[in-house]
């Protein structure tokens, strides 16, 4: 390791810091426009200039002047002679929530004073932070991460890749999404498949709130939500499809909730989980792209969940290895089948699990 300070290379260390200083502002920005909805009446309204979307917005120009130009300089829109338009893979990313890679909803209120001083606080107690304590936001946050694409490709591609599953699912079967947040996967499934019955549990009782606002709005007869953990599996039997997705790395005891899931499957039963594509360690990861974004989500949300008890095991979001995955698997009596990395989904992992 080098000891010699290299003024270049200072250089280049402070227009880092300074990169992931703008990623911090910017985020607050985008998070500004989606509020105010700026980013649809932009896409609405088309190429303006600041005065004529302030005018359709009702908002104060100069205010929408120095936005438009801050997101102008981001490449987010295309600026000339006074004139701003939102460009259309921003507007696919940022406007569109039926898009694929929709955007819309991650660009939540910046994380809060609150937040960082429980994270502080654990650095030194060691306990974490529940998804709970983050506040009602979070919840929002977390599942636009993934719900463009569970709405897209869920049960076509993920589900739709186990043999026999679409069949079962069609016919009828008991399917339970453990971890299910506000209910985006378990809503896909119900939805496409209303013969079979979906019930979503999670531990916040924030997400479930919300999940039940979501499946009265969407009137599915065949779906509801419980508040409940892994060890509520054990009430339950003959589950012919069990979902877990991007949960086991959060979970402060992966190894009692995958004998929970155990408990719980049908004899034929299979177990979908969806877990980031990690290789291990720091080095292991390097040419994962946005690496940075993953160890400081761990430390702000997966690790501080992973580590809200006494003893808990601090996975993190890089911890679930397809070799720690597997020995959690084999100690409860289950077998990982098959692994798949779905060219849709870049991020996860997908593990194909049964008795």
């Amino acid at each position: 390791m080098r000891t010699e300070f290299d003024v270049e290379l200072y250089k280049q260390t402070v227009q880092a810091l300074f990169t992931q200083k703008q990623g911090e502002v910017m985020a607050a920005v985008i998070h500004i426009g989606e509020r105010l909805g700026l980013f649809a009446s932009l896409a609405e309204h088309g190429p303006c200039s600041s005065e004529q979307l302030a005018g359709s917005t009702g908002l104060h120009e100069r205010w929408i002047r120095e936005w438009l130009a801050a997101i102008a300089s981001a490449d987010l829109a295309e600026h000339a002679d006074g004139v701003f338009g939102l460009t259309p893979e921003a507007t696919a990313a940022l406007v569109n929530p039926d898009f694929p890679g929709s955007l819309v909803g991650v660009f939540g209120p910046p994380i809060t004073h609150r937040e960082i001083d429980r994270t502080i606080e654990a650095f030194s107690t060691g306990i974490g932070m529940t998804w709970d304590e983050h506040g009602p936001d979070t919840c929002h946050f977390q599942a636009a991460m993934g719900a463009a694409g569970q709405r897209a490709f869920l049960a076509p591609v993920m589900l739709g890749s186990i043999e026999g599953m679409t069949d079962k699912l069609t016919e009828g079967i008991t399917v339970v999404d453990i971890g299910c947040g506000v209910g985006v996967a378990a809503s896909v499934v119900a939805e496409a498949y209303p013969n079979s019955v979906v019930i979503g549990i999670d531990p916040s009782s924030l997400a479930i709130e919300e999940a039940n606002k979501r499946a009265q709005a969407a009137g599915l007869s065949n779906l509801e939500f419980r508040e409940g953990m892994f060890d509520d599996l054990d009430a339950l039997e003959d589950v012919g499809l069990l979902l877990t997705l991007d949960v086991i790395h959060d979970l402060a005891r992966p190894g009692a909730a995958v004998r929970s899931a155990a408990s719980c499957l049908a004899d034929d039963g299979v177990w979908i989980v969806a877990d980031i594509r990690t290789k291990g360690g720091l080095e292991e990861n390097r040419r994962m792209p946005m690496l940075p974004l993953f160890y400081g989500m761990s430390i702000l949300y997966c690790m501080s969940s992973a580590m809200s008890e006494p003893g808990g095991a601090g996975l993190g979001t890089l911890g679930l290895t397809e070799e720690v995955f597997g020995e959690l698997t084999t100690a409860a009596g289950l077998r990982v089948v098959q692994t798949y990395e779905h060219e849709v989904d870049v991020t996860n992992r997908y593990y194909e699990v049964r008795k």
